[in-house]
């Protein structure tokens, strides 16, 4: 027992020990029941308490200032702020957390001095060093699985160190001891959700020439209307390019240049567009009253019929005014009538409009305002094309100065994509899950949010223990899980 050595908090205790008294249990209190009718009593259960240990030593003080000196570094050494991990060299894989119990005492001698410490163990166990660790795999079924081993003669808490290698929603630990969870189990790694996509948008003369010339649909189903006409490039008018007519052509009624496109499909390859929003920016602008012409931006069916159109028209030589008209499936639902002078709602600066449909609701902006209408039969019509129209009336040879197209577009509005969920956890981020404490960490941030309630944590009884893991289906690969323990002994 002489060459017994101890240390506290990672220093030697500067004594030679000639006696330990280390119980072989805590004191063990039994709680009993009497049962009626019968001899003797039932055990109702049984628990421990902390334990005591003592120790004796000598010390060779030689003087006076060396006693002194060893009660001074003593007190140091127990009192320090350090771990309070006793451990003894004859079970160097072992420590108590103990505290100081009483004042210790010390009979000084001449030559040799003897005295006693007593610790006070609160949990009344001795714990290995060294921790334990056990990496998850998947067993048969797929299902990441640990198996603690616990060689120790108590129950122990588990600890959990998960490392991400894929986003993730939720992490379950199950055992036939309990289940704990993190995160929500039904977090979704990417749900559907509609946008709008600009599917065609022509900002330049030359743009246009994508469309087919001499094919179009025009307002109100006239199909009599000439469509001889050719188109230009007018260039650097009020400081940008124009489309607008080389020549009418020729016929008795309304004349001119067409063109038509279809619409192209959007990213999900899907045709046509219910909900949609079709832009043009135009110029009509007249310089006397003498002026005729006409411009339409008409929206196509599916079915190669009128959907929805407006035209501007100014039909007759004696007077200054021109209509706008808006027309839902070859019906006029509005007109708004206005002089097309250089400051009027279609010069080239303001000549902005749109017709915007969603369901059975057509609105149509121009001169700064909206007019909407509800057309319930039109509800499920899609826009399939675009048709632009220029033209002349007749023989009439005073064509409107200024009437172009600048830009159109087409945007399809509730389009169906993939949203990518930001989840829960990232790959890369390492949950840390404290058994002892019942703490959850997060990137080494404690983290108050994650625990679902109603989470049991577990310790591992001595033998082994099987433990399951669970995460989103989404996440693949599956973390990399190590599962720790730290082995107790009475």
């Amino acid at each position: 027992m002489g060459y017994l050595t101890a240390t506290y908090g990672g220093v030697d205790l500067p004594v030679k020990i000639t006696k330990l008294n280390r119980n072989l249990t805590p004191p063990i209190s039994n709680t009993t029941k009497q049962i009626e009718g019968k001899n003797g009593a039932e055990l109702s259960y049984s628990t421990y308490g902390p334990k005591t240990i003592s120790l004796e030593y000598k010390i060779r003080n030689g003087t006076a200032e060396g006693i002194s000196e060893f009660r001074r570094k003593m007190g140091g050494i127990l009192n320090s702020e350090e771990e309070k991990r006793l451990i003894f060299s004859d079970e160097p894989n072992l420590y108590y957390d103990a505290v100081p119990d009483g004042g210790g005492i010390l009979n000084e001698e001449h030559i040799v001095s003897e005295g006693t410490l007593t610790f006070l163990v609160p949990d009344g166990l001795a714990h290995s060093t060294t921790e334990k660790t056990f990496e998850a795999s998947a067993n048969s079924d797929g299902v990441l699985e640990a198996t603690v081993v616990n060689n120790g003669t108590e129950s122990v808490p588990v600890s959990y160190e998960i490392t991400h290698n894929h986003e993730n929603g939720f992490i379950g630990i199950v055992s036939e001891y309990g289940v704990m969870q993190f995160g929500h189990i039904d977090e979704l790694d990417s749900e559907t959700r509609q946008k709008s996509e600009v599917l065609l948008k022509y900002t330049d003369p030359d743009d246009y020439d994508a469309m087919t010339t001499g094919k179009g649909i025009l307002d109100g189903g006239h199909t009599e209307y000439g469509k001889s006409g050719t188109f230009a490039k007018w260039e650097s008018i009020q400081g940008r390019a124009w489309l607008g007519l080389q020549s009418p052509g020729s016929g008795s009624s309304w004349h001119g240049a067409i063109k038509q496109v279809t619409i192209p499909a959007d990213s999900n390859g899907a045709s046509g567009a219910t909900n949609f929003k079709a832009s043009a920016k135009i110029w009509f602008e007249t310089t006397n009253a003498k002026q005729t012409g006409v411009l339409e931006y008409v929206i196509g069916d599916e079915d190669g019929n009128h959907l929805a159109s407006i035209h501007i028209v100014k039909s007759k030589a004696n007077a200054s005014t021109c209509s706008a008209v808006f027309q839902v499936q070859e019906k006029e639902k509005g007109r708004v009538s206005y002089e097309p002078n250089s400051s009027s709602v279609t010069n080239s600066k303001n000549g902005k409009m749109y017709i915007q449909k969603s369901g059975e609701t057509f609105k149509f902006y121009f001169g700064e305002k909206t007019y909407t209408y509800r057309v319930p039969e039109a509800a499920e019509a899609k826009a399939t094309t675009i048709t632009i129209f220029l033209g002349q009336y007749g023989s009439s040879t005073s064509l409107v100065d200024y009437m172009f197209f600048g830009d159109i577009s087409f945007q399809k509005d509730n389009v169906d994509y993939e949203y990518d969920v930001p989840n829960r956890y990232q790959s890369g981020d390492v949950i840390s899950i404290d058994g002892d404490t019942t703490k959850v960490y997060v990137n080494g941030i404690k983290s108050l949010g994650d625990e679902v309630k109603g989470t049991k944590y577990f310790h591992a009884p001595p033998g082994e223990t099987k433990v399951l893991f669970y995460c989103s289906d989404f996440c693949d690969p599956a973390p990399t899980i190590t599962a720790k323990i730290r082995e107790a002994y009475l």
